[in-house]
């Protein structure tokens, strides 16, 4: 069995990890303000970079002087590319790419040649850096009616970055509350955040589709532009009418709930106190949490393809159908196993690291660790404000939990995609039947 590209996987991370825990112990990267050097937190906030989480058990801008914030700044915009991505340009730059990860890259990216991975791959870096400069020329505007010029132009390409990778670090202490009423901040965050989610595949798609004038996207760009207008829209509508925004003006109400419906989906900024969130909201937001971008995308979470494929066979075998249609395209079967394996493998994990994580801190309102651990897995970065409270093995176990929710669901991805795992085997058992339900 070769495990060669998932140990690469595996090894850009913790490599991106370790640089960072390096950078971020250096005296000059904490101020003045930082009582106390902290190992633990060093590790913890790498982690939560390099995984494009952004929760956080210090005040970021408090913390950490502005050569930390440019570490964090740096890890989280290679993690939020990702493996692929960056491991791919990296490799074409050197020009030394093997066969077999030809092979397996190929496969992943459903792409017929390798040349036209190139051209897919140049696209994708023209397109990451034109929207970040975009994001940040626009943020930079807005900060400018607060802050002097370097301070907003350092604060826009901090938070285009940020909202970009779908990381959700914020060098205020209070996310983005304190620009509630920026209704121009809100949807250019929400912009930068929806196109990193949607992934450089899609884009690259959509982009194409325009420029050559063609009739229809493909099934998958469909499937993650479908899937991600119904759960914001659904989002939005819930938000709009719960006690969170009750007493505020119209426009008040319509653009902090579309954000608040666009961000918790792994970005992790919030523009309402959290405090304000009832039980209900909490729960509508682990499910929110759950669901983080394409493949391709920057974020975290259950893709939007896994969820879709998932519905497709739960409708399937309720109509008895042999085969799983989508968007009138048939859909290999091999395909639904994966989506349904990574799905399991999700939730089950997430209870896994709930169960501990309660054992451990038994003074916690267990809802809250439950959503520590949804935003830990799934990459969020919001918190109901226990992170900073939990003991050293809780910390531990959530580091864990957020190098899992990254790399494990990654490289389960590779292993099930690579041809050498895929072989079958010509043992055929006995067939039995057993009762269901």
């Amino acid at each position: 069995m070769n495990y060669y590209p998932t140990k690469r996987v595996v090894s850009f991370f913790l490599g991106l990890i370790i640089f960072g825990i390096v950078f971020l112990s250096l005296p000059v990267a904490h101020t003045h303000n930082s009582s106390k050097f902290s190992f633990i937190t060093n590790i913890f906030m790498s982690v939560s970079a390099v995984c494009v989480t952004g929760l956080s058990v210090v005040n970021t801008g408090e913390y950490y002087s502005t050569f930390g914030q440019i570490v964090i700044l740096l890890l989280v915009q290679l993690g939020g590319i990702g493996y692929m991505f960056v491991s791919t340009v990296v490799t074409m730059l050197l020009g030394n790419v093997t066969l077999k990860d030809r092979r397996i890259m190929q496969d992943i990216f459903d792409i017929s040649s390798f040349s036209s991975l190139k051209k897919l791959i140049s696209k994708a870096v023209f397109f990451v850096l034109s929207i970040e400069l975009f994001g940040t020329l626009v943020l930079t505007f807005i900060f400018l009616r607060d802050f002097p010029f370097l301070r907003a132009v350092y604060f826009g390409i901090f938070y285009s970055v940020m909202a970009f990778c779908n990381a959700g670090f914020s060098l205020f202490d209070d996310s983005l509350v304190k620009f509630a009423d920026n209704s121009i901040l809100l949807y250019m965050v929400s912009f930068l955040i929806v196109f990193g989610r949607l992934g450089f595949f899609v884009i690259a798609d959509i982009y194409d589709t325009y420029r050559e004038r063609r009739l229809h996207f493909s099934t998958h760009t469909k499937i993650v532009l479908y899937w991600s207008a119904i759960i914001t829209f659904f989002a939005f509508i819930l938000f709009l009418f719960s006690n969170v925004f009750k007493g505020q003006g119209v426009f008040y109400s319509i653009n902090n709930a579309f954000f608040q419906a666009v961000s918790p989906r792994t970005a992790g900024f919030y523009s309402v106190p959290i405090n304000l969130f009832n039980e209900f909201t909490c729960i509508v937001l682990l499910f929110l949490m759950s669901i983080g971008s394409s493949s391709g995308g920057t974020a975290g979470g259950i893709k939007f393809t896994t969820l879709a494929l998932t519905f497709v066979f739960i409708k399937s075998i309720l109509k008895s159908n042999d085969e799983f249609i989508l968007f009138k395209r048939r859909i290999p079967v091999e395909l639904v196993r994966r989506a349904l394996a990574i799905f399991i493998i999700f939730f089950v994990s997430i209870i896994f690291f709930s169960v501990f994580l309660i054992l451990l801190e038994t003074y916690i309102n267990p809802l809250a660790i439950v959503f520590e651990i949804v935003s830990a897995f799934a990459t969020v970065g919001l918190s109901l404000g226990i992170t900073a409270d939990l003991s050293f093995a809780g910390k531990v176990l959530i580091i864990i939990a957020m190098i899992l929710g990254r790399v494990g669901i990654l490289t389960i991805m590779i292993f099930m995609t690579n041809p050498v795992a895929r072989k079958k085997k010509n043992i055929r058992y006995p067939e039995s039947r057993i009762l269901v339900g």
